[in-house]
Formats: structure tokens, C-alpha cells, sequence
């Protein structure tokens, strides 16, 4: 029986112009994988993970000549492999993560040339979340050379499923444009066994990270399309991840996109012929990994700087730039984070208006409470976020916000203040679901945005709107 061809987009150039258009609006997350990371060792390029395999067996002196006829050292799995191997010679696995580490740093400190694939992609500033699939920090130091001209200032989110949790281990709720993070999706490399050196670590760090790693983090995952580069993972593990890392099943049309680079991948039939059949929304890129990245450089540093997301300003006479930076605040529970900031990309096409992004689970006393409530008082537009979240939730600092807004809307004759948004999916219009917000809320027709998405007619009444304050006042 004939097999069904690779998932590979027919024209190059869509997949292209598809993937652009997503990172230009700061909508995609890179997921960098081993196929990333070579050095070179006599001349010749060896892959990274290879060369720690090598100096792991010869450390136990278990060269693969000893290993000829009984273990292979597969490409893109070489440590894994090695491990398998010391286990199968009497080596107790828990003593291999500290000789594992301590060879991946001298390689490293041997060979700088190892970050100089990782350099392109770090200087594309519409990136601003990073996954790595491997324990090194590689990718953590291309960004703070890429972006803070070599200051440690990238925030590393390390996860382990047999750590605590601890909150710094997450991105926060109050970030600045210039927050970077990148989160080390296997652990990063230490003295203990708090990342994953063979197959079965890798199978238990994304199985956990829904329940006990990073919430913000992961929700950023599931809300964002992604960019998998060189993640040469197993056919298993490929599928099992692109799944948890979506709300819903991938055979039905969902609002975000998965995009696979690499030879292991598109080399894996297995896999893209899956993805064809049941992930329409899984688009494979044939080819070499680092040579992806230069071209996807090439082409993200000819666009139009327009293409970018602008940078918000305070207009001229406006509020106290410290309190508050334009004229549209979003309110939302935490648990609708995802659709907040994919309302709050598109609200920012409309121009220099939209600012606010509310983080709603500050408490009082919080050292943003202040700027919060000055936000409110000024803002032009008051959006609320209404779902089933927020119908289930008993409190919440975005409650607050809401009935400082009621408050504010009994002194306001004329323009409309507060737009009620719907962000679940399946509203039908029915108003009477969402009882548990003020009555002022209820004057007003709800519109509707699934999971953050805005219908044009929403677009045009907002820019509506806020067009009206521009107006110069007659004299």
C-alpha cells in the first residue's frame, strides 16, 4: 500500500511568508534543538552531543570499538546511547549527571565556536521566548550577547520534575519589552539528576511540566505558535509534545500552527506521515537546521520594519508616562492570559493607543497596584474579558479592576468606556451565561473575541472610538 508523501508545503515560498507573518506580530516561540550544536575536533564537525557520548564512554573506558556488534551511537541520540551502554556494563545511571556535566562544560569552555549557529537567531528581536531542548547554555548566552551586549540578563527557567517549585522559575506577570527567557524544556545540566541524559528523563520532563513546571510559561506554549528547530526527538516524543503543547485535539482546526525544521524530522516518514493525516496545522521544512536559521535571519532582517509590532508611546499631553502609557486597559483573569496577549497584539495594529497589558493577579500592596489604578482612572477604553473562568472565580485582583471601572463609567456622559469582550470560544450570544460582573457591565452589548481574537467589526468600533479623543475640541 502506497504511503502518504511528507507534509512539506508544495510552494516554500508560503511556508515562508506563513511564518514571517506570525513572528513579525510576536506570535512565535523557538524550540532549539541538538541539531544546532556542532564543534570541531580535528578539523572536522562533530555534533556536540556526540563528542559528550565519546567522552563519556571513554572516561569508563567503553570505546566503541568494545561497543562494535552490541551498541550504536545514533545520530542526534548519541548520549542517550552512551548512557545505555555504562548501564548495560553495571553503571548506576544516578552517578552519570555529574561526569555528563562536567564534560559538557570543559567541551564548551574548549570550544566557543559551538554558540555561533544560536547568534542569528538570538539577534531576532520579535523573538522573546525561547524553549531549548538541550541542558547547555548555549542559547542563554547568545541572547545575553545578542541583546544586552554580553550582560547576564536573560532569565533562565530551569524545571525538574523532582525539584520544588519554586515562582522564579516561571516568567512573570509584570514583564518589560525587554524580558527575555529562555526555559530549558529537559533541565539544565548539573551535579544532580535534574535533567535528562537519556530516554526515559525525556519522557518524564514534558509528561510533568503541565502540572508541576512553569503555569505562565506553558501557557505561553499552548497560546503561541512554534518554531521547532533541529529538535531531532524520537517519532514518540516529536507527536507527544506538539500535543501537550496545544489546548485541544491536532485533527481539528485550531487557531495556531507548528512549524519543523530539520533533517531527523523531515526524515522521519513515521512522523510527517502522522502530521499529514492528522495535524493539518504541522508544516515540515526539509533541509539543514543551521542553514534555516541564516536564511530565516536573511529574511526576517529584510522585512519592512513596519511589519514589526511598534513600539508603544505615550501620546503628547497625556497621562503620566510612569502611570500609564495609552489609552485602552485590558482586564482579564490569569488563567485567560493566552487570549489576552493575542487581543493585545492585535489591538496594537491600531496604532500607539494600546499599552496597558493588566497582569490580574497582582495583590493589593504589590508595588504596580498604584499604576494600575492610575491606569484605569485614565484609560479611554476599559476592556473586561469575560469567560467561564471568570463566572467560576470567587475573587481575583481583576475583580477589582472591573468595579473600579463600574465606578469610574457613573461619571462618564457621552463616549463608551466599557467594551464587555467574550473570549470563549463557543459563545453564541448568549449574554444571561456571565452574571458575576457589575451592573454596568450589563448595559452594554458583549462582543466577541475567541480566545483573543477580534472580529474586524470589533477593530473598526475601537478604532471608532478612540479616533473620537483625537478630535480637536471646538473652541
Amino acid at each position: 500500500m502506497a504511503t502518504d508523501p511528507a507534509p512539506v508545503l508544495s510552494n516554500t515560498d508560503d511556508f515562508w511568508e506563513d511564518l514571517l507573518a506570525y513572528v513579525a506580530h510576536k506570535r512565535v516561540i523557538p524550540v532549539v534543538g541538538a541539531e544546532l550544536l556542532t564543534i570541531t575536533e580535528n578539523g572536522q564537525e562533530v555534533p556536540l552531543y556526540r563528542a559528550v557520548a565519546d567522552r563519556l564512554l571513554n572516561k569508563y573506558n567503553l570505546s566503541l570499538d568494545k561497543l562494535a556488534g552490541k551498541e550504536v551511537l545514533r545520530p542526534h541520540h548519541e548520549l542517550n546511547d552512551a548512557v545505555c551502554a555504562l548501564a548495560a556494563n553495571g553503571y548506576h545511571v544516578r552517578d552519570l549527571y555529574r561526569p555528563v556535566s562536567s564534560i559538557l562544560d570543559n567541551l564548551l569552555t574548549e570550544h566557543k565556536e559551538a554558540q555561533e549557529p544560536l547568534r542569528e537567531l538570538a539577534s531576532i528581536r520579535d523573538f522573546d521566548l525561547f524553549v531549548t531542548t538541550t541542558p547547555d547554555g548555549l542559547l542563554a548566552q547568545a541572547l545575553n550577547a545578542a541583546r544586552f551586549d554580553g550582560a547576564d540578563l536573560t532569565h533562565e527557567i530551569r524545571y525538574a520534575p523532582n525539584l520544588p517549585f519554586d515562582p522564579k522559575n516561571d516568567i512573570p506577570e509584570t514583564r518589560s519589552t525587554q524580558y527575555i527567557a529562555v526555559f530549558y524544556l529537559f533541565g539544565k545540566a548539573d551535579v544532580g539528576p535534574f535533567y535528562a541524559i537519556h530516554d526515559e528523563d525525556a519522557l518524564e520532563f514534558p509528561y510533568t511540566v503541565p502540572s508541576k513546571g512553569p503555569e505562565r510559561m506553558f501557557a505561553e506554549l499552548r497560546g503561541r505558535n512554534l518554531l521547532m528547530i533541529g529538535c531531532a526527538f524520537y517519532d514518540w516524543l516529536s507527536r507527544f509534545f506538539i500535543r501537550i503543547s496545544n489546548s485541544m485535539r491536532l485533527s481539528v482546526d485550531r487557531d495556531k500552527k507548528e512549524f519543523l525544521v530539520g533533517e531527523e524530522t523531515a526524515g522521519n516518514q513515521n512522523l510527517t506521515v502522522f502530521l499529514k493525516r492528522f495535524s493539518h496545522d504541522s508544516h515540515c521544512y526539509p533541509g539543514d537546521a543551521r542553514a534555516f536559521v541564516t536564511e530565516l535571519y536573511r529574511r526576517w532582517n529584510a522585512l519592512p520594519r513596519t511589519a514589526s509590532i511598534p513600539v508603544v508611546q505615550p501620546q503628547p499631553g497625556g497621562p503620566d508616562p510612569g502611570l500609564v502609557s495609552g489609552s485602552v486597559f485590558i482586564s482579564y483573569a490569569h488563567e485567560d492570559i493566552v487570549a489576552a496577549r493575542t487581543l493585545f497584539t492585535d489591538l496594537q495594529k491600531i496604532g500607539n493607543d494600546v499599552a496597558w497589558f493588566d497582569k490580574s493577579d497582582l495583590k493589593p500592596g504589590d508595588i504596580w497596584e498604584n499604576q494600575i489604578t492610575g491606569a484605569i482612572e485614565h484609560c479611554r477604553v476599559f476592556l473586561p474579558l469575560l469567560s467561564a473562568t471568570t463566572e467560576l472565580r470567587d475573587e481575583g485582583y481583576f475583580k477589582r479592576e472591573w468595579k473600579r471601572a463600574a465606578a469610574r463609567y457613573e461619571g462618564i456622559i457621552g463616549p463608551k468606556f466599557i467594551f464587555p469582550i467574550v473570549v470563549d470560544p463557543d459563545y453564541t450570544g448568549d449574554m444571561g451565561r456571565y452574571q458575576r460582573v457589575p451592573a454596568a457591565f450589563k448595559e452594554f452589548q458583549f462582543d466577541h473575541a475567541p480566545s483573543g481574537h477580534m472580529s474586524d467589526a470589533l477593530k473598526e468600533e475601537l478604532t471608532r472610538q478612540l479616533r473620537m479623543f483625537r478630535r480637536p475640541r471646538a473652541s
